[in-house]
């Protein structure tokens, strides 16, 4: 037997040595139904057929429990008030229809390649298979831009819109019979797909394209897709987004044809999942325990969804799927951007729950919307997603947050802010540790700083770029040198498992008060080291990091700093034992200083190593500059970074300091001079101005270095 297939073998029987018996059970009773599969012996149930008269079925019963906008005539609405978002709606439409001939939906629309078909269990997605990424067939066949054909018919009542979503509906069905090829392998890509054709029937149901014949057709395969998920969920494979996807669609099919018998299992099912994963998955500030932006906004959406059903049905979830899922909306508030936009930490798949109009989260006031309208808050921005969900009466005023700062300190994010208008300077701290160690979406990133202005990257996460097929690049956008945090003796905070998994865990602590975070991580345990980090808002739209590195030996320090793709060094100069760089189309300004030399470059596009990129989406990549600093010898070691973003950027100097592993500096603004020492004992920061000690911060021990005479000297003699 092959080497790979021994290791394979060896691997199946470790991981059967740890399941518990429900795991056992619950696998047991798949594979058994999966041989039923196998052989077609599911496919004929009665229970699992739409019926002659489905469509009038979906008319008269049905319909009634789906969303509040399908069931609204909004046509006049938008006409009348949204007349652009209605031309919108019409040209993509247009770019919908095909040219010509089927589509085939086995073809890789990037590569070109095909999937050949096999049973369903034959695939494993996370192998190269021959250059091919499984994400981009599973990616057109969600069917997310069904919903906007129909969605257009909808507003135009042109037929051509609906005769096309149909056309692509039923073409699938003939080209994917039960089980068989990669489209039926994943059931979250099942679930996904089988929420895009409820909305894309329900919105199609006055249209004459969607006759009789064609509602039973797509009514059977709608019914074997959700039995398919009600089999296969990934309780114990993939129990994460993937897991509260498949629950959702369980629910929300489960709900509106719930006077069926298959159906109330898949709600009764769907509702039990979705209230016991949101306690587990969703932590108690309200963060998603995977630690990625995005895939924090997929499981927000799935629950809006599920809620808004709900309520509209008198469904009654337990209490805590409203409340976290409140909490869930009020994170991704004060996470996004100036702009809208959200700041990607983890993985970012490029994706989206449901694509009605946004086609992704990069832009998190769809997703919003929504939530004002189903949580009845002002503070949430509203777009044209909440008219489809909740109708009329979802589309109100709009407030102003009033908060500029915001911990999380279950999930480890500090996130301040220099107001809400349109140019303010946003920063996010990561102070928390690694999320889910199994099939998680977390990066190797403890104590990263993400730093924008006005919508615009400044201190970039460079984002995910691809998941299979490249496993190199795939190692790098989750390494810790690819974010804006440092790396000890060239190793990531935790060791790789997989395309997903992590061996081990980054234990780490956050705390804050007013303008002040700090974190630590354990990461680098392994080698004697902790790395503290603080960070300190002394103005507003300046901060100063302190990091601090304590324990035993000799070690080598690399500090990464990764600018947005739009950054554009003006200025780069070393001196003074510390580097320092501008970009003044921006306004901003870094520079660092460090207790050991530092040895600093900059770094673009480089590939032996790869280092110098940024993914502003799931399959791209750019060349971006990073700045990479490095620093040798014993510990402690501090360093002290500084950030601007305001139009007065400060001088700064560095200043001797008579302590090993301590460094002191000085800033001088217009208005005033400041102060800082950092160690491995405390930080301390002293403003004067006009001759007069006006501000003053410490912690630990820094201030007895402060009283240090040389330092007095050379801050009085600045």
């Amino acid at each position: 037997m092959p080497q790979p297939e021994i290791a394979g073998l060896r691997r199946k029987f470790h991981r059967l040595g740890t399941m518990r018996p429900r795991e056992i059970a619950h696998r047991i009773r798949e594979k058994g139904y999966t041989e039923l599969e196998r052989f077609g012996l599911v496919r004929n149930d009665p229970e699992l057929r739409a019926g002659p008269q489905f469509k009038r079925y979906l008319t008269n019963t049905a319909a009634g429990r789906f969303y509040a906008g399908p069931r609204e005539n909004l046509r006049e609405l938008f006409a009348e008030r949204f007349p652009a978002w209605v031309e919108r709606a019409g040209e993509e439409a247009e770019r919908l229809l095909r040219p010509g001939g089927e589509v085939d939906w086995h073809r890789d629309p990037v590569t070109g390649q095909i999937w050949e078909r096999l049973f369903w269990t034959a695939y494993n997605p996370e192998l190269n298979h021959a250059g091919r990424d499984v994400k981009n067939v599973h990616e057109l066949n969600r069917h997310q831009h069904l919903p906007r054909l129909a969605k257009a018919w909808s507003l135009t009542g042109d037929e051509r819109y609906a005769a096309e979503a149909v056309a692509q509906m039923l073409g699938w069905i003939e080209q994917n019979p039960p089980d068989m090829g990669i489209n039926w392998q994943s059931s979250l890509e099942i679930a996904i797909r089988a929420i895009s054709w409820m909305w894309t029937i329900f919105l199609l149901l006055p249209s004459e394209s969607f006759g009789d014949a064609a509602a039973v057709t797509v009514g059977d395969s709608l019914f074997l897709q959700l039995e398919h998920v009600f089999h296969h969920t990934s309780e114990f494979s993939s129990p994460n987004t993937h897991l509260i996807g498949e629950a959702a669609a369980l629910f929300i099919g489960g709900l509106v044809f719930n006077d069926r018998k298959r159906p109330a299992a898949w709600l009764e099912k769907g509702a039990s999942l979705l209230e016991a994963e949101i306690e587990k998955q969703i932590l108690s500030d309200g963060v998603d325990a995977e630690l990625s932006s995005y895939y924090h906004c997929y499981a927000l959406d799935f629950f809006l969804q599920v809620l808004i059903l709900a309520e509209q049905n008198q469904y009654p979830l337990e209490s805590i799927v409203r409340e976290k899922a409140e909490g869930m909306a009020g994170f991704v508030t004060h996470l996004a951007r100036p702009d809208g936009s959200l700041p990607l930490l983890g993985d970012d798949d490029g994706g989206r729950a449901l694509a009605l109009h946004e086609r992704n989260y990069h832009a998190t006031a769809g997703l919003l919307s929504v939530a004002a309208g189903y949580f009845r808050r002002d503070d949430f921005k509203r777009t044209e997603e909440a008219l489809w969900f909740l109708g009329r009466e979802a589309f109100e005023k709009k407030a102003t947050p009033q908060r500029t700062e915001a911990f999380y300190p279950a999930a480890g994010y500090a996130i301040q802010r220099s107001g809400w208008n349109d140019d303010a300077s946003h920063l996010i701290f990561d102070c928390g540790g690694l999320g889910m160690l199994t099939g998680g979406h977390s990066h190797a990133d403890s104590l990263s700083i993400l730093l924008s202005k006005g919508g615009r990257e400044l201190l970039a996460d460079p984002g995910t770029f691809v998941y299979n097929c490249a496993p190199e690049w795939r190692n790098y956008f989750r390494s810790t040198r690819a974010h804006n945090t440092v790396v000890v003796d060239e190793r990531d905070q935790a060791e790789r498992a997989g395309t997903f998994a992590w061996k081990n865990t980054i234990p780490a602590r956050g705390r804050h008060c007013d303008g002040y975070f700090e974190g630590e991580h354990d990461g680098y345990a392994s080698l004697g080291v902790t790395h503290r980090r603080r960070v300190i808002r002394i103005g507003p739209e300046d901060w100063v990091i302190a990091d601090d590195f304590r324990g035993s030996g000799s070690h080598t320090f690399d500090f990464h700093y990764h600018f947005g793709p739009d950054v554009h060094i003006t200025t780069f100069n070393q001196e003074d034992g510390g580097t320092r760089l501008d970009d003044v189309r921006a306004g901003f300004a870094l520079a660092l200083y460090a207790s050991h030399s530092l040895r600093t470059e900059l770094l673009f596009g480089e590939t032996a190593p790869i280092e110098g990129w940024t993914s502003r989406g799931y399959g791209d990549k750019e060349p971006s500059i990073t700045l990479r600093a490095s620093a040798a010898g014993e510990v402690p070691a501090t360093a002290l970074t500084f950030l601007s973003t305001g139009t007065d950027r400060p001088s700064i100097r560095r200043l001797f300091v008579n302590a090993p592993g301590a460094v002191a500096c000085v800033s001088r603004c217009a208005t005033h001079k400041d102060i800082f020492v950092a160690s491995a004992g405390g930080f301390c920061w002293t403003r004067v101005r006009d001759g007069i000690v006006g501000k003053a911060f410490s912690i630990g021990t820094a201030i007895n270095l402060l009283e240090d005479a040389a330092v007095c000297a050379q801050f009085a003699e600045s």
